[in-house]
């Protein structure tokens, strides 16, 4: 083997097969005439280019391209300039605007802003379009590249230009800061400021509001559960709205505390990795008590492993709008030679009923779908109505707080018809055995979802093109005509015969 393509091989092998085991040795032979591909052009690159490229930088890309033909958003290629802020990120020393972010048609999109984030209480909402970021441009932007310019050092300001899913165009100056959020949340609080999990004593129903999933989230939950038995809980609710997700040890424990001894509650299983059964153990807190979740399209990973969890084992009610989607289980893998690391995909979550939470690339199913006449609709602008609902909500802290938190109030006072849902789902539980229909059937809300989302997909592409040509006008406008100069006067010289310039080599 040529020198050259031996230290091609040197760099590319090491990112690209360790680990893994060696396939057959027809395939491996295969395998590195390709690679001898990449090698020849490496080679005609950097002796043969008019100007002397970046071959880090070469290197770099030609592992980027290979990652991101699999058309999977979660497996990122991570250099060593790259690798350190995403260590940061993992182990949560990091402040921030405090949203779960992702790619989406080729900018940056906001999945969900955590509750009382920066982000949260500048207005910033799920569905978001980030535009720009302290005037840059998201287009074509690597996510990674994204969250290093949303992180950054606590007090510190970032600007940026969002299009909510409203069409609307909005500049937003957000504050960093460390984010601190309480992942187990209730409506009211007892006269000694301790959280209060009932909102409804008489009829006895309990709430709880998930935000996240993290390593103190089950003693959390087990709290708010305790508080509620003691009142003499008939019903729970368990909202997981707008929660991006987080540990799987947390989804599995606290699906656990509902569930009968034997229940599957989720599997996980890959084209490599062997598949692993997470079952109900004897360890119950509550298994009577009928449970109705309320979940949206902004409810990923965790939650949505909750949310099926309880679902599919005709424990709960699920009251909303189809799930997120993000059923899949990334495994961090550094690469010899400190050539950074990668981030892969490396298996998928099924619901107990087999269904993959997953949302792949041409699939039509994904994420976990709310119960028969239970979907709930919220459009751009009642969810943006909600949002300023509750955050007036917490900050009149002046005003009584109601003792009952009725459907009447959620809908006039809080603007949210999916909790009034709920309540009255959960409520007529309670009083008949049976629950009520208190929304649309499957198939005709998740009709209506896609046709929205294909539209909405539609009139982003076109306003992106139609505000690159606007600025393209704008910049020919500005732009100053050159001076008209005289005809010159033609000389001998000038009449000269043209030659043509000699062929490159010659």
């Amino acid at each position: 083997m040529h020198k050259r393509k031996l230290t091609a091989l040197l760099i590319l092998i090491p990112a690209l097969l360790h680990a893994s085991p060696l396939p057959a040795a027809s395939t491996t032979d295969s395998v590195y005439q390709q690679l001898d591909v990449l090698a020849d052009i490496r080679h005609e690159i950097v002796s043969q280019y008019v100007e002397k490229p970046d071959e880090i930088n070469m290197i770099e890309d030609a592992a980027r391209a290979m990652v991101e033909s699999l058309n999977d958003r979660f497996t990122v290629f991570l250099p060593p300039t790259e690798l350190e802020g995403f260590e940061r990120v993992v182990r949560g020393t990091f402040s921030g605007i405090g949203a779960e972010v992702d790619i989406h048609e080729n900018r940056l999109r906001i999945v969900s802003p955590l509750e009382d984030s920066p982000a949260w209480k500048a207005g910033v909402m799920p569905g978001d379009i980030v535009l720009e970021v302290d005037g840059q441009s998201t287009e074509g932007m690597k996510l990674t590249d994204c969250i290093g310019k949303l992180t950054g050092e606590e007090g510190t300001r970032v600007t940026l230009l969002i299009r909510h899913e409203t069409g609307v165009e909005e500049t937003l100056t957000i504050t960093r800061a460390n984010i601190q959020v309480q992942t187990v949340r209730s409506f009211v609080s007892d006269g000694r400021l301790h959280p209060d999990y009932m909102i409804d004593k008489d009829k006895g129903i309990g709430y709880m509001r998930l935000t996240q999933f993290t390593a103190s989230t089950t003693q959390a939950v087990r709290d708010a559960l305790e508080d509620m038995k003691s009142q003499n809980v008939r019903g729970i609710i368990i909202d997981l709205r707008f929660n991006p997700g987080g540990l799987l040890d947390a989804a599995v424990a606290i699906s656990d505390m509902f569930l009968p001894a034997g229940k599957t509650i989720v599997s996980i299983k890959g084209r490599v990795v062997p598949e692993k059964i997470f079952t109900a153990t004897d360890d119950a807190t509550l298994t009577d008590v009928p449970i109705v979740v309320i979940a949206n399209e902004s409810s990923a990973s965790a939650s949505e492993i909750l949310t099926g969890a309880l679902s599919d084992n005709q424990r709960a009610l699920f009251v909303g709008t189809r799930t997120f989607g993000k059923g899949s289980v990334q495994q961090v893998r550094m690469l010899e030679g400190g050539h950074g690391a990668i981030k892969i995909t490396n298996a998928y979550y099924y619901l107990p009923n087999g269904r993959n939470i997953h949302r792949r690339e041409g699939k039509d199913v994904w994420g976990v779908d709310p119960s028969e006449g239970c979907y709930v609709r919220l459009t751009p602008e009642q969810r943006q109505a909600m949002v300023d609902a509750y955050n007036q909500y917490r900050k009149d802290r002046d005003s009584e707080k109601p003792s009952i938190i009725t459907g009447q109030f959620a809908t006039d006072t809080l603007k949210d018809p999916q909790l009034a849902a709920a309540i009255k789902a959960i409520a007529g539980k309670i009083d008949t055995g049976n629950w009520p229909q208190v929304g649309q059937s499957d198939s005709q809300g998740l009709a209506m979802l896609t046709q929205r989302e294909l539209l909405q997909r539609q009139r982003d592409l076109l306003t992106d093109r139609l505000e690159e040509i606007d600025k393209q006008i704008k910049k020919l406008e500005s732009a100053k005509s050159p001076p008209e100069a005289e005809a010159p006067v033609a000389s001998e010289q000038d009449e000269a015969p043209i030659v043509p310039a000699p062929e490159d080599g010659e």
